[in-house]
């Protein structure tokens, strides 16, 4: 299994909470614009100390933004 982000439904909550760009919600968690962007794609793994800070900035649960996948389904596996 694999655990990645939901990129659209982090986005939906960062948009409702009034975030405006990954920018700004980048900015909110201290991180690069860069390295946000690189976890809402799945290119990088999260810390728990960012994954902490997303929930806590976004004001959601886990299964919010998260979810399992089994290696068969991911593309390219």
């Amino acid at each position: 299994m694999k655990v990645s982000l939901r990129k659209y439904r982090v986005l939906e909550i960062a948009e409702a909470k009034g975030f405006s760009s990954l920018k700004d919600l980048s900015g909110e968690l201290g991180l690069h614009p860069t390295a946000l962007s690189q976890l809402m794609s799945n290119k990088t793994n999260f810390t728990k100390e960012t994954l902490e800070k997303l929930l806590t900035v976004l004001d959601c649960e886990l299964g919010d933004i998260v979810e399992a996948v089994k290696e068969k389904d991911l593309p390219n596996s």
